[in-house]
């Protein structure tokens, strides 16, 4: 199976509500989608780890469904913190097999696969937040391992970037017992996000961890724990192609796509 991780697209239909989001990021999108589209072997599943739009609005989806819509694998998404859930769920609603009707976390089997998509939108506040209910969930999920691949969708990452001021606006709220969950778990698992706008990979408790970058825009590597928030930087979009052979084999590339 052939899986391709993108994340943090920020379209918008009339206006960009964040400032750095580059004006033409519609044909950037598009870019990143065509590319994909042309690989070879065909990818088998995207997931898309958040910040599908800029703003949230019905039109915003509409053109974010339009922009994907040359992908013929399975596509499932999760939401930023730019995303508005009512105008989210309807975009998606009888597509994927929301679990609950406040907040938009789900379950996929695949085969050899298993998806556990969560929601950690705090609407209208940069930071991340995994609500008591979505933990017991995902705890539920991960009580008793699968032979199949799990892997766990989070838009604000739970584990350190050490970019610090943007981990300082990553998960904040159930971080700790999020780490308690996933890592009592005996299963194989991995875990995909969004929102530092920097592609990158780690070791979080024992667990791979995977970040997608944006084609909005890409923040410069600042590793300097004294250092402000970084800026944009002009650099080729990065996103993860990953080769699964089965739980325990995964090979990871990155595919880079000049904007």
């Amino acid at each position: 199976m052939l899986l391709a991780h993108l994340s943090d697209f920020h379209l918008f239909a009339d206006r960009p509500e964040t400032s750095l989001v580059r004006l033409d990021v519609e044909a950037a999108c598009r870019r990143v989608v065509a590319d994909v589209v042309a690989l070879s072997p065909a990818v088998d599943v995207c997931v898309i780890t958040g910040d599908l739009t800029d703003g949230g609005s019905a039109a915003d989806y509409r053109l974010f469904m339009d922009v994907i819509s040359p992908i013929k694998a399975a596509v499932f998404v999760i939401p930023g913190n730019h995303d508005r859930r009512g105008t989210l769920r309807e975009a998606f609603s009888g597509v994927l097999p929301f679990a609950s009707d406040s907040e938009l976390f789900y379950e996929v089997r695949l085969r050899g696969l298993r998806l556990l998509a969560l929601d950690t939108l705090i609407e209208g506040n940069p930071v991340g937040r995994l609500s008591p209910e979505q933990l017991s969930w995902l705890e539920a999920r991960l009580a008793v391992p699968v032979e199949e691949l799990t892997l766990v969708l989070m838009h604000h990452p739970a584990f350190p970037s050490a970019i610090l001021p943007l981990d300082r606006i990553s998960l904040l709220e159930g971080r700790e017992r999020f780490r308690e969950i996933v890592g009592n778990y005996k299963g194989t698992l991995r875990i995909h996000a969004g929102h530092i706008h920097r592609p990158f990979q780690t070791m979080w408790n024992g667990i791979p961890c995977y970040v997608a970058g944006s084609p909005a825009f890409q923040h410069e590597l600042t590793l300097d724990p004294a250092a402000p928030e970084p800026g944009p930087v002009a650099e080729p979009y990065a996103y993860f192609l990953h080769k699964m052979d089965g739980p325990r084999t995964v090979s990871v590339h990155a595919r880079y796509v000049s904007l």
